[in-house]
């Protein structure tokens, strides 16, 4: 029972760091101890421990996972964010508050799919078919990617960007203070906290 509690510390303090909030790590607690799980780590949790079958297509692969159900969705989330090395909780929470996993959610605004993605960054990134999870789930991922190495890990800064626009973020220095904006780092925020495992 200690060791899932230190476990489940260890997670909070990780999601707690990663959004600049303060951490609770007891002093003696040694650097070694701290260091959140590699990539090695995340990936085979993304993939339930299994490899791949080498020579055909295994069910964890995205081609084989047709992203109709929330489950499979969420298993596109893990393997494309896992790919990218972006934390798959952060792909997913980003998909719960752009979408509720709904494939073929369509905004005012004209944002497409499960990310939310505008026709801009469609064009840009040769998105066939916005509804097809996919598609959207690879160009979202390597957008919110691109966003946080642009924002050297700030999760609320990438965040603001990838709802109001960089220069947005850029002009303010920090998340601007848009209704909307503020209430989907917010809300992205809660759902990673919360899904996380």
């Amino acid at each position: 029972m200690i060791d899932n509690m230190y476990t489940v510390m260890k997670r909070i303090n990780e999601i707690r760091s990663r959004f600049g909030l303060r951490s609770h790590w007891p002093a003696n607690l040694s650097a070694a101890r701290r260091k959140p799980a590699g990539f090695q780590d995340m990936y085979a949790r993304a993939l339930n421990g299994r490899e791949p079958d080498r020579g055909r297509a295994s069910a964890n692969e995205p081609s084989a996972i047709k992203g109709k159900t929330v489950d499979e969705i969420k298993k596109l989330a893990d393997y494309y964010a896992t790919a990218s090395k972006v934390p798959p909780g952060l792909v997913k929470a980003v998909i719960e508050t752009e979408s509720g996993f709904n494939p073929r959610a369509l905004s005012t605004k004209g944002a497409k799919g499960l990310m939310q993605l505008m026709p801009s960054v469609i064009s840009s990134m040769g998105v066939r078919d916005p509804y097809d999870p996919n598609e959207n789930i690879n160009a979202g991922v390597n957008m919110l990617k691109t966003l946080l190495k642009n924002y050297n890990w700030d999760y609320k800064k990438a965040l603001a960007a990838y709802n109001a626009g960089e220069s947005a973020v850029d002009a303010r220095g920090g998340v601007p203070e848009y209704d909307e904006t503020r209430e989907f780092v917010k809300k992205v925020i809660n759902a990673y906290i919360r899904n996380s495992d």
